[in-house]
């Protein structure tokens, strides 16, 4: 939990406002923590965004964002597998992201075929692949040596030894092989330094260049939104908020089917009402020098490039006193909330729709900020109407591609505990609000704007930051010189007219079980089938949001892991995660990469191919936390509140077993999770139970083992960046 920023805390957690620990006693209680101002030292490099009017420039599209086209083909000695093949390069560059800014440095993707030929632009590259047809990627880096962010090297896998311009593609939802996986140490530089896991080229491409690495994608999986971003030890964090990220869309047989016949909005390539919906939160440089002494240590200066948090304020955040190191003068930092909202990179833009069906595929690629999706009218002066809910979502899909039926989703806020001294909390048992969506998190949703000619809807997000325990600080609301993080755009419906064609009726509802449509092959669940219906396709319309048992099957591994805080050698918060077994009384957590502490450092999550495996994972933080599983897929089972202070007080050796409260029962899934997923939202004080099952792909190739681990190694971590960089990721081992 961050000091300075956080509100309220979940009963049992332990709060460190300045380093005075509150304990809950009785789970059905809140227990606030003030902040203490002015207790830490004065913010000497904080900046604020320039003030930007909202709704100026219209929102890009697919066109306006770079689409890649394949390059050629690639095939395989003794196959038949033919894959599309494109070149891929990582640039250096500048784009214009809102109209009173200066042209922005960035780093991101940059197809050498694109379709219209456009230029590169933030977030471009978007994949568009067909399901069983493999994609092969040479990525080129051609980063300048100086980082365009700040560079911490205190932290893990950023010592001076490695360069900055490192960069490890990774899938984010791909079912690939290890070292197409983009894992932290299979980087490489522009000048052919990499990472010990890096085999990449000598499997698919010896002859490659000294900055060129080559990737194999298999894409088996059934339709879905994914993407792709840089994944470097130890500059993950400042490589995302560089811009190095980009969409890639599989599509299948079924997709074109509810395209064909059941009124689903027509493909963004083909120019259909399909609109990819990716928000980020940044901060931009005002050109003014707070601390001439503390100047930015990025390479990109000047208003209008991006600022990134680079001191450890200790009017945020907490710091143990007794650290054996000093603070570094560049610091990473407990987690980055910015205040100016992009939306497919362009400042709080403004969408010009027709009256008719769109379908919005939703990323969330902020670096810490959870939103909750809700649509309002425009109230006439740009914010929302309250009163005037606009057209509700009807929620089709999640990561792991289409859910068992759709969901209705109308427009509400949070249900929050207003503070005004240490913000707000959210009961992440019942948070009420909309889509509420994390980061890593993606989300398929349908809004019919027939019959809404001539109206605007304000796109709004109420969830604090960060989520649940907010601090009204991190929201940035309407004050001089800084931008509202609420408003995140706004859509403009046209005015009706003849011509303007009218949709087809739309026959996905909430009672329409997809795993019905014409066949369709919707990955069967793991839990939860009824003996009467062992039909893999008809048993997700036994799926319910009730609470799932672990299946009793024999064969089914049960994993014990742990959500930890502490403090690092400087002091600083630092997040990681463990198993239930404490190394030291009180401190369930183990580094990913600890060259002191080695013993600690190996994996402990290790399956073997093809076993399925429950994780039943304890979160003792007072965050919410995504958890994103590399390789795999899971299904959530069950949710349930704990006591955090006696599984705490385990003594250290001995497995620690959660006491969980009888008044506050298991919860099931959400509605709209109700499907398969590889992001997790996992709240604090509760014990999150997932399925996952540990297939390997195919491909047509031989896969050599990681040279670190010596079997197929992957990871799973926090997608809040500064938590999985600093330091709440472990190996993944597939054996």
């Amino acid at each position: 939990m961050k000091t300075g920023f956080d509100g309220n805390n979940r009963p049992g957690l332990v709060s460190r406002w300045n380093g005075l620990p509150l304990f809950g006693m009785v789970a059905t209680f809140l227990i606030s923590a003030q902040p203490v101002v002015g207790q830490g030292a004065p913010v000497t490099t904080w900046q604020s965004s320039p003030v930007l009017t909202k709704f100026l420039e219209e929102m890009r599209a697919p066109g306006k964002i770079t689409v890649a086209l394949p390059d050629g083909t690639r095939t395989y000695p003794g196959s038949l597998m033919v894959a599309d093949h494109y070149t891929i390069d990582i640039n250096q560059y500048k784009d214009q992201l809102h109209p009173a800014l200066p042209p922005t440095t960035l780093w991101g993707y940059h197809p050498t075929v694109t379709l219209g030929g456009f230029p590169q632009a933030h977030l471009g590259g978007i994949i568009i692949a067909q399901r069983g047809r493999p994609t092969q990627i040479t990525f080129r880096n051609n980063l300048p040596p100086k980082h365009i962010l700040p560079v911490d090297s205190s932290i893990q896998g950023a010592d001076p030894s490695v360069t900055e311009n490192r960069t490890a593609t990774h899938l984010h939802g791909g079912a690939v092989p290890w070292f197409s996986d983009g894992g932290p140490f299979g980087f490489w530089d522009a000048n052919g330094n990499k990472g010990i896991n890096f085999i990449n080229n000598s499997v698919l491409n010896p002859g490659a260049a000294g900055n060129e690495a080559e990737y194999y994608y298999p894409n088996e999986a059934s339709a879905r939104l994914m993407w792709y971003h840089d994944h470097a030890m130890g500059i993950t964090r400042l490589n995302a908020y560089a811009g190095i990220a980009s969409a890639y869309i599989i599509r299948d047989k079924f997709e074109a089917t509810l395209v064909r016949d059941f009124g689903l909005p027509g493909f963004v390539e083909n120019g259909g009402r399909e609109l990819p919906l990716v928000f980020q939160d940044k901060i931009f440089q005002n050109g003014k020098s707070v601390d001439p002494a503390l100047p930015f240590p990025g390479a990109a200066k000047g208003e209008g490039n991006l600022w990134y948090p680079y001191e450890y304020d200790l009017n945020r955040w907490d710091r143990d006193s007794n650290a054996p190191n000093p603070l570094p003068s560049t610091s990473v930092v407990a987690e980055a909330f910015g205040d100016t909202m992009l939306v497919n990179g362009t400042a709080f833009p403004k969408a010009t729709v027709d009256p008719r069906r769109y379908r919005f595929r939703v990323l969330n690629a902020c670096q810490a900020r959870v939103l909750n999706l809700q649509l309002y009218e425009d109230n006439g002066h740009g914010q929302p109407n309250f009163k005037k809910p606009g057209p509700h979502w009807t929620v089709i899909g999640t990561e792991g591609g289409f859910l068992a039926r759709p969901v209705t989703v109308p427009s509400a806020p949070l249900t929050t505990f207003l503070d005004p001294l240490a913000g707000r909390w959210v009961d992440p048992a019942a948070p009420g609000g909309s889509v509420i969506v994390a980061t890593g998190e993606r989300f398929d949703l349908v809004v019919d704007f027939n019959g809404k000619g001539g109206k605007k809807y304000i796109l709004y997000n109420d969830a604090p930051a960060p989520y649940p325990n907010g601090s009204f600080y991190n929201d940035y609301p309407n004050a001089a010189g800084i931008g509202d993080t609420s408003v995140l755009m706004r859509f403009e419906v046209k005015a009706d007219g003849k011509a303007i064609p009218k949709d087809a009726p739309w026959l996905l509802t909430p009672f329409t079980p997809m795993a019905g449509i014409h066949d369709a092959k919707i990955d069967p669940p793991l839990a939860g089938r009824l003996a009467a219906m062992p039909t893999p396709l008809l048993s997700w319309l036994t799926a319910t949001t009730a609470p799932l048992p672990i299946p009793s099957r024999h064969g089914v591994t049960v994993r014990h892991l742990t959500l930890n805080e502490g403090f690092d050698a400087s002091g600083r918060l630092i997040q990681m995660l463990g198993t239930n077994v404490a190394p030291k009384t009180g401190d369930f957590s183990r580094p990913y990469f600890d060259p002191a502490e080695p013993a600690l450092s190996v994996a402990t999550e290790t399956p073997t191919v093809g076993a399925t495996e429950v994780w039943e994972i304890a979160n003792l933080t007072g965050d919410t936390h995504p958890i994103h599983f590399h390789l795999v897929n899971a299904q959530i089972l069950s949710r349930r509140t704990f006591d955090t202070v006696a599984y705490t007080n385990t003594p250290a050796g001995t497995p620690a077993v959660p006491t969980y409260f009888a008044n506050m029962p298991a919860r099931g899934p959400e509605p709209t999770e109700l499907g398969w997923k590889e992001t997790v939202k996992m709240h604090p004080g509760e014990v999150t139970t997932v399925i996952m099952k540990f297939d390997l792909p195919k491909v047509p190739f031989t896969i050599p083992p990681s040279p670190r681990t010596g079997g197929n190694e992957y990871v799973w971590h926090c997608h809040i960046l500064e938590h999985e960089e600093h330091d709440m990721m472990r190996t993944l081992v597939v054996k």
